[in-house]
């Protein structure tokens, strides 16, 4: 997260934390690939155990769907945002299928027809 870079510790008041427990994140399998990717990277980056990234990673409060999950909703999504990164249409999809907003600071999510928050959006509500 753009907003957390260069940030190792974070005190974090109660009502981020109690938000965190009762919100609902979801995410797809495309997506969930592509933070194992970079995950090394910050491991090293950081100098964190690749053990503890994964380990935090798996404690996270996100369920995980697959392409079938979504696949009524690939097609309208690649044709909203085909013209800008074709493979943000999975995160797209999903949102559509499930009829929730979007948590992303890629602009290019912005200007489609779906809510979208960013991580400042996040942190100043």
């Amino acid at each position: 997260m753009e907003i957390l870079k260069g940030i190792e510790k974070l005190a974090v008041d109660a009502n981020p934390i109690l938000s965190s427990i009762i919100t609902a994140f979801y995410t797809t399998l495309f997506n969930y690939r592509e933070v194992e990717r970079y995950i090394t990277v910050l491991s090293s980056k950081r100098n964190i155990p690749l053990e503890d990234l994964y380990l935090a990673l798996s404690m996270l409060p996100i369920a995980v769907y697959d392409e079938d999950f979504y696949k009524d909703k690939i097609r309208q999504a690649k044709n909203m945002i085909a013209k800008k990164d074709p493979d943000d249409a999975h995160l797209l999809a999903l949102a559509l299928e499930l009829n929730c907003p979007i948590w992303s600071n890629d602009k290019d999510f912005e200007g489609l027809k779906i809510k979208l928050y960013t991580t400042l959006d996040l942190i100043a509500e």
